[in-house]
């Protein structure tokens, strides 16, 4: 294919008349227009938005024959307004603005066409390509921020339209849609917890949180406190009376109190109550001026510092646990203890354990608000019964890695899809597969994830009728639920109608503690004594 115009290179014939029958020669009556003047294709002037053509010098053009065309030589040209941007490109016409270097542009096959709105004429309309331009894998060239041109959805006539495209997977086609690879990954990541707004601490573990405590008035109540330890003998029924109040259901509140009695003072409560009380009384006081996170940590350093590790403290502790909250511990223990909680539990318990707690300080469960998908329970139901059943030996890292990945919603899902697919309880596979704490570990997790207020009451019953009683189980169990006033309503009612004597717990508690201890657990329970 010749060039635009390339037969009338540097000639002019008279509109309607014959083409000059040799190279080089002129038609009577032509007049060279000036060099570097705009040429103008036969039919007058460019239209409206077009760019004229330069026409170079027509005396040095000798073309040698019509079937060398991509082999002709162009002399250097002059082009206004900077060189050429890419092959085939002139940009706009400014006379005097800029001469390229002496130089030759070859013209290749293809290489001068006309883009459309650009340097067009009557003779060689623009060739409009049959699909879109690719560029690297496959995608249309464009330019940062814009979408791919020449690309519209079916049924999209106007390409002035706003057009919203797709999500395409990296190498794809344009227009082409996700992958449903891709979309289960997709539904898989919101499983697990991404996309999804994170679930919020817990009371009492996020300094922010203080910022939406109202301050409450102390005055008095930091006079009482001061008076019922001073001189002989302790108020053990002021001190029940005042740090259970409600006026300190939040857990910043009662750190206000603390803070204020300390500051009123330049004494410590804490210590003052350490000096004061005694025994189990002495314990539940303490785990309550604490609040909630302190009182965690201090759990977690008695339970690995004494000889033999306290699993159950272990577990009430740190499983079953949102993100934030895990996060808001390890870090409270690193500040207190002053190194990482995992280096003193891999040091407590054995290997397996310590896996599963890598797994939980790992803060990578799903978020509560994580929905359930379909697809991911089935696998993990299909994973669950390799690890267990499925193998002579259970895998016990990978149940771990399972329990420890889903939310309540999801673990139950989990269990209700076992039981479909393979007829068998889950939580029978567990007690089949297990032994010792690996076991009470995920019994505890699937268990408050099938019914967590009845899971609370067992394991209020459970340290409360325990020979020997364990009294400090008990108590720390207890002040974790008076933080949050719904779980431990509906603890006590599951405990109602769970336990064997269809008892209330404050009839179980008056039962078996007295004294002052009981007044203080019956009033923690949110029970008048």
């Amino acid at each position: 294919m010749n060039p635009p115009n390339q037969q009338y290179y540097g000639q002019y014939p008279p509109a309607g008349g014959p083409p000059p029958s040799q190279p080089g020669q002129t038609h009577p009556g032509y007049q060279q227009p000036p060099q570097g003047a705009p040429y103008y294709p036969p039919g007058g002037s460019p239209a409206p938005g077009q760019l004229p053509y330069q026409q170079p010098p027509h005396s040095n053009y000798t073309p040698q024959s019509q079937h060398q065309t991509s082999q002709h030589q162009y002399p250097p040209q002059q082009y206004a307004g900077g060189p050429p941007q890419a092959p085939g490109h002139y940009p706009p016409a400014q006379p005097g603005q800029y001469q390229p270097p002496p130089g030759q542009y070859q013209n290749q096959p293809g290489q001068y066409q006309n883009q459309p709105g650009q340097y067009q004429n009557q003779s060689y309309p623009p060739q409009q390509p049959s699909q879109p331009p690719q560029g690297q894998y496959g995608h249309p060239p464009t330019q940062y921020g814009q979408y791919p041109p020449n690309v519209y959805p079916a049924g999209n006539a106007n390409p002035q339209a706003p057009v919203s495209y797709p999500t395409q997977q990296y190498g794809a086609p344009p227009g082409a849609q996700i992958a449903p690879q891709w979309g289960q990954q997709q539904q898989q990541m919101q499983g697990y917890g991404y996309g999804v707004p994170p679930t919020p601490t817990s009371p009492g573990y996020d300094p922010a949180q203080r910022a939406f405590c109202a301050p409450v008035n102390t005055s008095a109540d930091v006079e009482d406190l001061r008076k019922a330890m001073k001189g002989m003998g302790c108020d053990e029924t002021a001190l029940i009376r005042i740090l259970t109040s409600p006026k300190y259901d939040n857990p910043w509140a009662m750190a206000q109190l603390v803070g204020d009695y300390n500051k009123r003072f330049i004494r410590d409560l804490a210590k003052d109550v350490e000096s004061e009380t005694r025994g189990d009384f002495e314990t539940a006081l303490l785990a309550l001026i604490r609040g909630p996170l302190e009182n965690d940590v201090r759990n977690l350093i008695q339970a690995l510092d004494r000889a033999g590790t306290d699993e159950d403290a272990l577990m009430d502790v740190l499983l079953c646990r949102s993100n934030a909250d895990i996060r808001a511990i390890s870090a409270e223990y690193r500040r207190i203890k002053g190194h990482d909680l995992l280096i003193d539990i891999k040091d407590d318990v054995d290997d397996t354990l310590f896996r599963l707690y890598s797994m939980v300080l790992a803060a990578t469960r799903a978020e509560d608000a994580a929905p359930v998908n379909a697809a991911d329970i089935d696998h993990k139901v299909t994973e669950l019964q390799r690890a267990t059943e499925g193998v002579i030996g259970s895998n016990a890292i990978a149940v771990a890695q399972i329990f420890t990945s889903c939310n309540a919603a999801q673990l139950h899902a989990l269990t209700e899809a076992y039981m479909r697919k393979y007829h068998r309880s889950l939580e029978e596979v567990i007690e089949k597969e297990f032994r010792g704490d690996m076991e009470d570990a995920l019994l505890y997790m699937l268990e408050s994830a099938l019914d967590r207020a009845r899971t609370d009451a067992r394991r209020l019953e459970k340290p409360l009728y325990r020979t020997p009683r364990k009294d400090r189980l008990f108590i720390n169990r207890a002040v974790s639920l008076y933080w949050d006033r719904n779980r431990l309503d509906a603890a006590k009612a599951a405990y109602q109608r769970h336990s064997q004597s269809r008892a209330s717990l404050r009839v179980a508690i008056k039962a078996m503690l007295s004294g002052d201890y009981e007044d203080l657990m019956v009033a923690l329970i949110r029970e008048k004594r």
